[in-house]
């Protein structure tokens, strides 16, 4: 009996620290490499870039032309190229030319964050155009935000399809 009882607290301890471990494995985000070149993101309503502007802000289903977003909340800036004039209507399909991670980048209101740092190039004029979506960070860890995270900010203006 008195085998039984000691015994006990170990396994349950056990369980619990296993437990413990698991729920912290499904809290840490995906590597970042989840937005692979060649994803696309096809415009469904299209949105301006007013003049004198040279981005425009996505968060939750909502376009924020100043970059008035809400601060716990994942969110896109699209910004136009170089090249790119402002006062543009965006429309049509952009493909992913290439994605960069930076964990230590300053967001909207100077709000530290890790940012994906999405190159696109337009389908059809084939003119350059970079979004950053970003998550500000509510803590010490750096999270880059998912797939998910970035079709719930620009949903009801892009469609997101990953390339495999």
């Amino acid at each position: 009996m008195v085998i039984k009882f000691c015994f006990l607290p170990v396994v349950l301890v056990a369980a619990l620290a296993g437990c413990q471990s698991a729920r912290h494995q499904e809290e840490a985000a995906p590597a970042p490499q989840s937005v692979t070149p060649g994803t696309t993101f096809s415009v469904t309503k299209d949105f301006l870039i007013p003049s004198g502007n040279r981005s425009v802000y996505f968060q939750d289903t909502r376009l924020y032309p100043l970059g008035e977003v809400q601060a716990n909340y994942p969110y896109c800036q699209f910004g136009i190229g170089a090249a790119t004039a402002a006062g543009q209507v965006i429309k049509g399909v952009f493909t992913v030319s290439s994605v960069e991670y930076d964990e230590n980048g300053v967001g909207s209101g100077g709000t530290a964050v890790s940012i994906t740092a999405i190159h696109l190039r337009h389908a059809s004029s084939g003119e350059s155009y970079r979004m950053n979506c970003m998550l500000p960070l509510l803590s010490r860890d750096a999270r880059f935000v998912t797939p998910d995270e970035i079709q719930d900010a620009v949903d009801g203006y892009m469609d997101l399809k990953i390339s495999p």
